[in-house]
């Protein structure tokens, strides 16, 4: 299977589309892919990073977190 032709083709015919509910599933079925894809590349990371980023997302749900800005003013006589 040539992968580019195949592009090239769903490319074409998707410009003809003009069904905005085809369009929408075609999108979320990216969306869909893009987040499946992620999930696997955070499982391929070492366990102690995973646990890392998990804590950072809990902790980030309940509004424990700093700006960027917060951050570099509380650490900037280290950098």
């Amino acid at each position: 299977m040539n992968v580019q032709a195949e592009i090239n083709w769903i490319v074409s015919e998707l410009s003809k589309v003009r069904d905005p509910e085809l369009i929408k599933a075609f999108k979320n079925m990216l969306i869909y892919r893009a987040k499946h894809n992620q999930v696997e590349l955070v499982d391929e990371l070492p366990l102690a990073v995973q646990e890392s980023i998990k804590r950072g997302v809990e902790q980030a749900k309940k509004g424990e977190m700093r700006t960027n800005l917060e951050v570099k003013k509380k650490y900037e006589k280290w950098l």
